[in-house]
């Protein structure tokens, strides 16, 4: 028998996003994966042009994409954590990235270094819990909306945004710690 939403033995690890808008209930929340690759050529033959990265396919979304070069070392290095909303998309896009960077070594003659690490699954909140949170919300006063987020969520049941409004939220969570334990989000 599972514990109701309710149940002051269970405790929900709530995440706060303060990039996010005030209240949003994200019922969806991204994965993540850190990219990086570094192409090496003979330093005689310098560092080819041309992009290493295609584009992200779609549902799949590139942050803090970096690119730098190195002419004296004849190398180039590309890093970017590559976000999605559900894990098909998200092993695709990785997939997809590892193969543009192949490609790219392959046909430069490049030796290829790369390194991934999974940091987050994209994470579906339990319709019980967005339930139980926009009633609390709701009760405490606080506007309510719904809807996905690109922001990861590693180790949390349930994220809401908390943009200008973290005084109130904390609040909440103060007043309600028999459910909600807080987490913030990177």
């Amino acid at each position: 028998m599972s514990a109701s939403p309710t149940s002051a033995s269970k405790h929900y690890v709530l995440a706060l996003l303060y990039e996010e808008p005030a209240g949003r209930i994200f019922t969806r929340n991204a994965g993540a994966i850190s990219f990086e690759a570094t192409l090496y050529w003979h330093p005689d033959d310098g560092v080819p042009s041309g992009p290493i990265l295609d584009d992200p396919i779609p549902g799949v979304r590139f942050f803090s994409l970096v690119e730098t070069e190195d002419v004296t070392l004849a190398t180039r290095r590309i890093s970017c954590e590559i976000r999605a909303l559900y894990a098909e998309q998200l092993t695709a896009g990785l997939d997809a990235a590892l193969r543009s960077v192949t490609t790219h070594a392959a046909c430069t003659e490049a030796v290829l270094e790369s390194r991934t690490v999974r940091l987050a699954d994209p994470l579906v909140a339990p319709a019980a819990l967005v339930q139980e949170l926009a009633r609390q919300l709701w009760d405490a006063g606080l506007s309510v909306s719904f809807g996905p987020s690109w922001a990861p969520t590693a180790g949390a049941t349930i994220s809401v945004g908390a943009m200008s409004l973290e005084d109130a939220l904390e609040s909440f969570l103060r007043a309600s710690h028999a459910l909600w334990m807080p987490c913030r989000s990177r």
